[in-house]
């Protein structure tokens, strides 16, 4: 999941904090080095977006402000009735795709503070990547702290609003929201041109994926540290492969707007997805409204695995994105047998690809349900 030139910012892994379970384009990629002092690992590190936002108001909910965004500094409330103060970053993110950066797309970064505690919503947050030399500036804490602002907002049933007619809304969120980082991948809704894709539906598709909102109803199924590869059919994001030097990502879903299709197939034939982490509670995930999909563990890309998946693109399939991941680990109260499975996020100490490790409990690879 590289963009057209030097950075891959389709890897996302962040700073485990969950307290339940202590579980078509003509361009190539550059290849991206890893630090030689670290393992090796995909070679940004960014943050997965269980969160719409990476920020919530003060009764714990999602914030979104129910009025357009003029593009200017000042007071703003938000749907919780408190006021906040969005500040314009003199900087713009300087890692937008090249396609974008090509047709002169700008993403604007913001500082959002409450008001009244003058305090950061974003504060100790941001967008990680390891390789910061590939972008200038410097990269390594430059989107700390930072937000960025997209038209339209999500509603607590999942829904969501693109701020048009009698109702505008806009959202803030932080760069490690599910907004902010499909904003940064350069899915940015407010700025298609004639002839180029379609970024308002890449970008509700992309949000849906990221959270992996399976079912369209604003539930995620996903981790905050887990690593998921994008692809598109417009050359914003690609397949990557780490040039084999990482095991192989195994297929996940397909995605539109509305969730995730029954693209993947089991071995007995039926439309599937594969959850991002096991067990998962398999009966609740039944994809995009309408989609009639299983979820397995045993759900893969149709035909040969390794087509690239841009090929799928190519043959005019009706979805916008797809997903791949590894397998990822889940862990257990104990070492006995009988041991309690614990099935939400991991607080890890974490490995590069994703938890594997808990505090108090060990990785299990018992065989999936």
């Amino acid at each position: 999941m590289r963009p057209l030139i030097p950075l891959s910012m389709m890897a996302w892994m962040a700073t485990l904090s969950a307290k339940d379970c202590i579980p078509p384009t003509a361009f190539e990629p550059r290849v991206q080095g890893a630090r030689v002092t670290a393992p090796l690992q995909p070679a940004h590190v960014n943050p997965q977006a269980p969160s719409i936002t990476g920020w919530t108001g003060l009764d714990g909910g999602s914030v979104f402000f129910p009025e357009p965004f003029d593009g200017g500094a000042g007071i703003w409330k938000g749907s919780d009735g408190r006021e906040y103060k969005i500040i314009e970053s003199p900087h713009e993110d300087p890692c937008l795709p090249p396609v974008l950066q090509d047709a002169g797309a700008r993403l604007k970064l913001y500082t959002v503070i409450d008001h009244d505690r003058g305090i950061n919503v974003c504060e100790r947050t941001g967008y990680r990547t390891q390789n910061p030399a590939e972008c200038s500036p410097d990269a390594g804490d430059f989107y700390q702290g930072k937000a960025v602002i997209m038209p339209g907002c999500w509603l607590p049933d999942g829904g969501f609003h693109d701020g048009g007619g009698g109702a505008p809304c806009f959202t803030a969120s932080c760069t490690t929201g599910a907004v902010g980082v499909c904003a940064h991948w350069g899915y940015l809704p407010n700025q298609e041109w004639d002839g180029g894709p379609p970024l308002a539906r890449l970008f509700q598709a992309c949000v849906r994926a990221a959270r992996a909102d399976y079912n369209g109803d604003g539930e995620s199924f996903t981790c905050q540290g887990t690593y998921v590869d994008f692809v598109d059919g417009y050359g914003i994001q690609t397949q990557d492969t780490f040039n084999g030097e990482l095991p192989p990502l195994l297929f996940e879903a397909a995605w539109s707007e509305q969730g995730a299709l029954p693209f993947g197939v089991t071995p007995s034939g039926e439309g599937c997805v594969r959850p991002r982490y096991a067990p998962a509670p398999l009966s609740k995930i039944r994809g995009a409204p309408g989609a009639w999909l299983k979820a397995s563990y045993d759900c893969q890309q149709p035909g040969d695995a390794g087509t690239p998946l841009k090929d799928y693109f190519d043959g005019g399939v009706p979805f916008l994105l797809l997903t791949q991941t590894w397998r990822n680990k889940y862990c257990v109260t104990g070492t006995q047998p009988g041991d309690e499975l614990r099935t939400h996020c991991p607080a890890c100490t974490g490995e590069p690809l994703g938890p594997r490790t808990c505090h108090g409990a060990g990785c299990a690879s018992t065989p999936l349900p």
